[in-house]
C-alpha cells in the first residue's frame, strides 16, 4: 500500500490534523490530536467491477494522552462528552506511579471550546493550523504541493 501523509487545517476546530491518503485504493484517514476528530474512508466491499466505501465521522470531544515514564504512550480520542465517572477513571490512571505527569494531559473540546481538565498539552496544541504550517515550513522546507504540510516525525 502506498500512501502520503499530511497536515490539514482540522474539520473540528480548525488546528493542526493529520491525513493518510491511500491514493492507489482511495481510502483516507484523518486525525485530530487536539481535539479528537477523525475521519475515515474505507473499502467496505471490492468486485472486479466496483468499490464500496464506507465512511465514519466523529466530532471530537478532547484527547486524553498517557506518557509513561518508560516512554511507552496511550492516546485516546474523545468520541462523546465526559461523564463524571470517565472523568474521574480517568483522573486515577494519570495519578498511578509509572506515569510521567508532566507529558500527560486531558482535554475536552465541547461547543468549539478546549477545556484543560488535567496536565500540560505540548506546544502543537496552543498553534492554530497557520502558525503549525509555517512552523513545519521552516523546519522542513517549502513542500513539492501546496496542499501537503509536512508533519513533525
Amino acid at each position: 500500500m502506498a500512501s502520503i501523509m499530511y497536515a490539514i487545517k482540522c474539520p473540528g476546530c480548525e488546528r493542526s490534523a493529520f491525513v493518510d491518503d491511500y491514493y492507489k485504493t482511495h481510502e483516507k484517514y484523518i486525525f485530530c490530536m487536539v481535539c479528537g476528530y477523525y475521519y475515515t474512508k474505507t473499502i467496505e466491499k471490492y468486485t472486479e467491477n466496483s468499490i464500496k466505501y464506507k465512511g465514519e465521522v466523529c466530532e471530537g470531544h478532547g484527547m486524553f494522552v498517557l506518557v509513561n515514564k518508560d516512554g511507552s504512550c496511550e492516546k485516546v480520542m474523545l468520541n462523546d462528552s465526559l461523564t463524571v465517572a470517565q472523568l474521574e477513571e480517568l483522573k486515577a490512571k494519570l495519578m498511578e506511579r509509572n506515569v510521567n505527569q508532566e507529558k500527560s494531559y486531558l482535554i475536552s473540546f465541547e461547543n468549539g471550546v478546549f477545556t484543560i481538565l488535567f496536565g500540560n498539552p505540548p506546544e502543537h496544541f496552543h498553534l492554530t493550523f497557520e502558525e503549525y504550517r509555517r512552523k513545519m515550513i521552516a523546519k522542513y522546507g517549502v513542500p513539492e504541493y501546496d496542499f501537503m504540510v509536512p508533519i513533525e516525525g
